[in-house]
Order: C-alpha cells, then structure tokens, then sequence
C-alpha cells in the first residue's frame, strides 16, 4: 500500500539524504528506531517537528549522514513514498519520549499515521534554536524498542548563497555556510518536469560534504533549466547513530530545509 504525504522525513533520508550504512546484512528481525527532528524557519525564529517511528526487521541498515564522497546523479522523483510500515511492523517504544532542546520540555505520543504508528508532538511543532543539544529519552517497551537516552546535536541552520540564474551549459557553483563539523552532509534536489511535464517528476540529486562549496556539472542542469516547472531544495542533515539490546540500532536524524518545503 503506498501513502502519500504521511511518513516522515526519515524515509527520504533512507533513500537518498544518507549515504553510508550500518549492518544492513542481518538476516534476523532486531528493533531499529528513528526519531526525525525536521526543522525550518518560521518567520524570525525556527520550529521542529519530531516524529519517532519503531519497527522490527531485517538487513533494513541504519542511515548516517557522514557522506565520504561528492557525487550528483539524475532520478525519478515523487512526493508519494511508501513508509516502513508497509513493510515491517510496527513496534511501541513506551507511552511517550520526552525531548529536551533551547530549555523547552515537549513529549511525542504514539498515533496512528495512515495504518502505521508514529510518535508525533500534539501540536504541530516546537520552537528551538538550530545546532542545540537535543536530549532524547526513549523508556522503551518489554515486547518492542528497547530504553535509550541520548544527546544529540541538531542540524544548523542552512543558508544558500544566490546562484542567479543557471545557463544550464556550464557548470552551476554552489556556496552555503558550512556546518560547525564533518558530523553533517548537504543535499542538493533540482526538481522538474522532464519532457514537458506539468508535474515534478525527475530530480537531480547531489549529495555534498558540508564544507560549504561544491560544484553541479553542466550535464546535469541543462534539462532543469529549460523545464517549465522546476523547483529546487537544499537539506543539511545531522545523525547519531546507537545500537539498542537486542543487536538493534538507533538513528537520530536532525534536517533543515532551505527553502522551507511547501505544505503537504
């Protein structure tokens, strides 16, 4: 069953923000656990919206943003996605999990998301301040995730410097800040209509150190510039990374989005 518009950013990290993977080879179901703690500006400060997600599953590898090379590729592109609970099932990690980020206190409560279970704040988001400390604690269930508490830090916030206009016949030269250390990737999708098409259906995707310059090649650009419709959307993203009992994994995935995405 596909759904569309309702698993978190998580599932876009695994299948393109994320570049290197941990134990992706275990034939045996162990407990992995996501929290995304997806963030954007909101007029003169920034919001967040955490969403954990707890399965149980096999060879699934955990996603890591520590990117060790430079590379762009062209793909198809979709806001309709397929979530791990169409896959795997679903497991609880207790009745709440409380975070701690700019002096502020929320908890994220189960609900169910379109069939599957997702801990989400009962308001829509939570004011923080991009690159603080985010304490998480997880008391875990006897039948499901097991307990953690970590710290982790969040992505910083993502500024683009203006690249204009691209000829789509030369290379396109990117500037960003560069993140506080190597802990962080950037990612680059120039969506578009390819073959005239009114609807986003092709993407180029690169996928940067976060050193805060880098390069598109020419071959790449030339059909996004000529699309009638385009967009594009830049992503820093910070992970940490711990295994659990049970041979399980942990993955903390913090984003910032430049520009903010439109609403789903």
């Amino acid at each position: 069953m596909t759904r569309r518009h309702t698993v978190p950013l998580v599932l876009a990290a695994l299948a393109a923000v994320s570049v290197a993977c941990v134990d992706a080879t275990n034939p045996v179901a162990v407990p992995y656990g996501f929290v995304t703690f997806v963030a954007q500006q909101a007029g003169s400060g920034y919001t967040a919206s955490p969403i954990g997600t707890f399965f149980s599953a096999s060879g699934l590898g955990v996603p890591t943003a520590i990117s060790p090379w430079d590379s762009c590729r062209l793909q198809t592109y979709s806001r309709a996605t397929v979530g791990l609970g169409d896959v795997y099932p679903n497991i609880g990690a207790g009745s709440a999990i409380q975070l701690k980020v700019s002096g502020r206190t929320d908890s994220i409560f189960p609900a169910s998301v379109g069939g599957e279970v997702q801990y989400r704040l009962r308001a829509a988001s939570m004011p923080y301040l991009p690159g603080d400390t985010v304490s998480v604690v997880i008391p875990g269930h006897a039948d499901g995730f097991p307990a953690i508490t970590f710290k982790a830090k969040s992505a910083e916030a993502l500024a683009v410097t203006d690249f204009g206009t691209p000829s789509g016949t030369s290379r396109l030269d990117l500037r960003w800040n560069a993140g506080q250390d190597f802990n962080s990737t950037v990612a680059f999708s120039f969506r578009y209509g390819a073959l005239s098409a009114d609807t986003l259906n092709t993407q180029v995707y690169c996928q940067f150190r976060d050193d805060g310059a880098d390069s598109i090649p020419s071959r790449y650009m030339g059909a996004w510039t000529q699309a009638r419709i385009k967009t594009w959307v830049a992503t820093r993203v910070r992970t940490y990374v711990a295994p659990v009992a049970r041979n399980g994994y942990f993955d903390f995935i913090s984003t910032f989005d430049v520009p903010t995405p439109p609403s789903p």
